[in-house]
């Protein structure tokens, strides 16, 4: 199972980064309601910062690969 799941980050680098964001996001989010029965939108714009930054390293990573 871990092997497919590596497999699958190296073929899908974006799709990998996307996938991990949603779940942490889920996971968050389920336990910031569970103790505080609350929900705080301004987490959202601090995971599409650090989802913007991985693509911008994805890229980079990419770039240099190819040289």
């Amino acid at each position: 199972m871990i092997d497919k799941y590596r497999n699958f980050a190296k073929e899908h680098p974006y799709a990998n980064v996307i996938l991990v964001a949603v779940l942490a996001s889920i996971i968050g989010i389920s336990i910031e309601y569970i103790v505080n029965k609350d929900f705080i939108g301004g987490g959202l714009y601090t995971v599409l910062t650090l989802v913007l930054i991985q693509f911008i390293i994805i890229k980079r990573r990419k770039r240099k690969d190819e040289d």
